[in-house]
């Protein structure tokens, strides 16, 4: 009966890994499609949202049959119903990035207001939380996991820099307020990817200690 189990949960572990892949696809393609002013980059990342959904809809019903087939306890237990948070964190992701590529679309139809600073940094902080989030997740690497959950500080001060330079343009210039209106959604976009792949660091954590860190400040800076 194990051996069964330990096959499926492999199985599901292989799922989820590829679903993972297409997450971070999309907020990659999106990311560049603002910068690059690239709108058939940004429409396929709308129409391959479909992709990661169909695989949230199988990992979940695979999930919640092996918990009533094997009913298994302790750590396979734990594993599944981590993975089973981890498909919805990937779904929201993906939606995330479907927004970003919506609101490139509107960008790149305007002229661009200023040089991009802070906004591809915070693209490129939020995508490698991703990246270590789910790294740490196949090497059970709870430290790994705590590095990401520091990350999102620098996320959070990201997104506060680009909302006060987009509002002292928007009033500097009414002329740009849709385009800055459009940057502050992707600012808050990427802020919400920071935010679930947080998650999922937390999840390793408390998969491999045992330790509920989502609203201890004390553990994730000192455990």
């Amino acid at each position: 009966m194990k051996r069964h189990l330990d096959d499926e949960l492999k199985k599901i572990k292989e799922k989820l890994f590829k679903m993972a892949g297409l997450v971070e696809e999309a907020i990659c393609d999106a990311a560049t499609a603002l910068f690059e002013r690239d709108a058939e980059r940004a429409r396929n990342v709308i129409l391959k949202d479909q992709n990661i959904n169909i695989y949230e809809i199988e990992i979940d019903e695979l999930g919640h049959e092996l918990i009533a087939l094997y009913q298994p306890a302790a750590v396979d237990l734990r594993l599944i119903t981590m993975i089973l948070k981890m498909t919805g964190d990937l779904e929201r992701m993906g939606d995330q990035a479907v927004n970003i590529a919506e609101q490139a679309m509107v960008v790149n139809q305007q002229a661009p207001i200023k040089p991009y600073q802070d906004l591809p940094r915070m693209a490129e902080v939020s995508s490698e939380m991703v990246r270590r989030g789910l790294h740490a997740f196949m090497t059970r690497d709870a430290e790994e996991a705590r590095q990401v959950l520091e990350m999102d500080d620098a996320v959070d001060q990201l997104k506060d820099k680009i909302y006060e330079d987009v509002q002292q343009l928007m009033e500097s210039n009414p002329a740009v307020i849709r385009t800055g209106v459009s940057l502050i959604m992707i600012a808050h976009n990427l802020e919400r990817i920071g935010d679930l792949a947080t998650n999922i660091a937390e999840d390793v954590i408390y998969l491999n200690r045992g330790i509920d860190v989502r609203h201890h400040i004390r553990e994730r800076r000192t455990d």
